[in-house]
């Protein structure tokens, strides 16, 4: 009799994380093409089999964020539905404990645990560099067509473009800014109008710019950006060549990003911080942790504290599923949204500590993890016992 209540429990929850999962995962990939490259689409600066491959390399990168959504509106959507039907009190009459009737979800948000520490630290960060490429590559093919008007264009890398208007190859209140390592703006160029043409055999853009101003900041100061004076220049007509390389950066050279990198890579480039500490500390000018570290270290943790959050939500979500005792998918799936949001929030709360190393928010990460699974517990025993 038990295993078949475990079925038909299972059953449930595994149909209902699979319709949340599709959800989140289509509303997620929805607003990421809408933010990046739905507008290149319409405006036909994107090929549709681009677009398609671009689509499902950004399915590992929101399965990150899909996953405990869509294993705790399982949970909420199953086990709400069998409450609110009375077949969670018949099985408890029965003498069959909760813990027991919620197995199936343990071992479902178990394996979702194990499921996206591999996707959080192997394909998200694999598919998110292969997005980034196949965007450079379809930019590089058409790079004067990506220039569009009324839109500020940061494809670029080092480069904020803005045009306000065209006609044919001749532009109008051509804007770009110039940003250093530190995303400050190092040149500033406005101009009445230009044109933009694309040198094949320098593979470069060239810009001629005319009736407009250029501001260089003064590096010379050490404050912030409002704080420096600015060198102006006007000029009648400036050409500016941007190659390729400089703009898209050779793949080769192209050093990865901490949100790129694998597990191993992750390794080891704290590997190698912990070799320049190990370096300072000979020197007597270690400072405990550095910041370097301290990057590499949260975001491997928050990678698999934001894996283990499946199993947390779950736990979370299978006593409030039987309280409220809801059928309704809208209602489940407004409580898991407020759910999810609470916990995102308390991830987000704890990131924004990285500065502060001494407070080691490379663990307090986890601290959202274990007050769900602590209150969870707790919800799960007291409504074992009634």
């Amino acid at each position: 009799m038990l295993n078949l209540l475990h079925r038909h429990v299972l059953k449930e929850v595994l149909v209902s994380t699979a319709l949340a999962m599709g959800l989140f995962v289509f509303v997620l990939l929805l607003g990421n093409a809408m933010r990046d490259i739905a507008e290149l689409v319409a405006a036909g600066k994107l090929d549709f089999m681009v677009f398609l491959k671009l689509m499902g390399l950004l399915i590992p990168y929101v399965a990150a964020y899909a996953l405990p959504l869509g294993v705790l509106t399982g949970t909420l959507m199953a086990l709400g539905r069998l409450s609110s039907q009375q077949e969670i009190t018949a099985m408890k009459s029965s003498g069959i404990s909760l813990y027991q009737i919620a197995s199936p979800v343990f071992v479902i948000s178990f394996i979702g645990m194990i499921v996206g520490v591999v996707v959080n630290l192997h394909y998200a960060p694999q598919s998110r560099l292969a997005y980034k490429h196949l965007m450079v590559s379809a930019i590089s093919e058409n790079p004067i067509g990506f220039i569009e008007e009324r839109r500020f264009i940061r494809e670029f890398p080092g480069y904020v473009i803005y045009m306000g208007d065209r006609a044919g190859p001749v532009m109008q209140d051509f804007w770009i800014w110039e940003l250093d390592d530190e995303k400050r703006v190092k040149l500033f160029l406005r101009a009445k109008e230009g044109e933009i043409n694309f040198d094949q055999t320098n593979n470069a853009l060239v810009l001629t710019l005319r009736d407009g101003t250029a501001e260089q900041r003064d590096d010379s100061g050490s404050g912030g950006l409002a704080d420096e004076p600015m060198r102006s220049l006007f000029f009648g007509e400036l050409p500016i060549e941007l190659p390729m390389g400089k703009i898209f950066g050779e793949k080769s050279q192209r050093q990865a990003r901490i949100k790129e990198m694998t597990f191993a890579q992750l390794m080891e480039r704290r590997d190698e911080e912990l070799a320049k500490e190990a370096a300072a500390a000979a020197d007597g000018t270690t400072e405990g942790i550095s910041k370097g570290r301290m990057k590499v270290q949260m975001h491997m943790q928050k990678s698999f504290a934001m894996a283990f959050s499946v199993f947390s939500l779950a736990i979370f979500g299978v006593p409030l599923a039987i309280q409220v005792g809801r059928k309704e998918s809208y209602a489940n799936l407004a409580i898991a949204l407020i759910i999810a949001m609470s916990y995102y929030f308390l991830i987000i709360a704890v990131s924004w500590l990285e500065g502060a190393r001494g407070l080691r928010p490379d663990l307090l990460i986890w601290l959202p993890n274990i007050i769900f699974q602590a209150v969870g517990f707790y919800l799960i025993q007291r409504a074992n016992r009634h």
